[in-house]
């Protein structure tokens, strides 16, 4: 088997901007662009956009994504809103030295967190693979030194394709808890896009 995921792909609606993670694109550029865009869509959804706003919460998500540097991903614009109200991100675990193999008890082991209680962890068949779904709220850190400590919600897919040595990892997290039950099943709905 190999770790070529260079076909790597999925399917999402027009609400989810793609954030451009890798290569040498000037993200003030790109967010400015991807402002009117926005602004346009909202405009035929009879909401209404502040380009400047989005423009700069565009390029401040895409740069946080881009930190992590993941494969791909997406940030969740609803059209009204001003600032973006979820961020997906596809990545992929290798096999390496300490664990050769990438299974997904291991997934769900490395990718579980106790922060509100134990989280909802299942076994899920994908048309990728058979994969864990971990469905869990995280304490962030402090944005400021006395701030409060935000939750992060966070739904998680890891997957193990047949054709390749490693896990195919899709998350997404938002903070506001309205977004739990639609998100969820936009989010499944996404995992079971998942191609290579």
């Amino acid at each position: 088997m190999t770790d070529d995921l260079s076909t790597l792909g999925l399917e999402c609606s027009e609400d989810w901007v793609p954030f451009p993670v890798t290569g040498t694109i000037d993200l003030s550029y790109w967010a400015r662009y991807q402002a009117e865009e926005l602004v346009e869509r909202y405009a035929r959804d009879g909401e209404k956009g502040n380009a400047r706003v989005l423009a700069r919460d565009l390029e401040r998500a895409a740069a946080d994504s881009r930190s992590r540097e993941p494969l791909g991903a997406f940030g969740w614009y609803i059209s009204g809103h001003q600032t973006v109200a979820a961020v997906l991100e596809l990545d992929a675990i290798h096999p390496d030295g300490t664990y050769p193999e990438v299974t997904l008890d291991l997934l769900a082991e490395s990718m579980s967190a106790t922060d509100f209680g134990p989280p909802d962890v299942r076994r899920v068949r994908l048309p990728l693979g058979e994969a864990v779904r971990i469905r869990q709220n995280l304490v962030e850190e402090r944005k400021r030194l006395f701030g409060p400590r935000p939750v992060v919600r966070t739904l998680f897919h890891g997957v193990r394709p047949p054709t390749t040595d490693a896990a195919v990892t899709l998350m997404v997290s938002w903070t506001e808890p309205v977004l739990d039950e639609p998100l969820e099943g936009i989010v499944d709905g996404i995992a079971r896009t998942l191609k290579l």
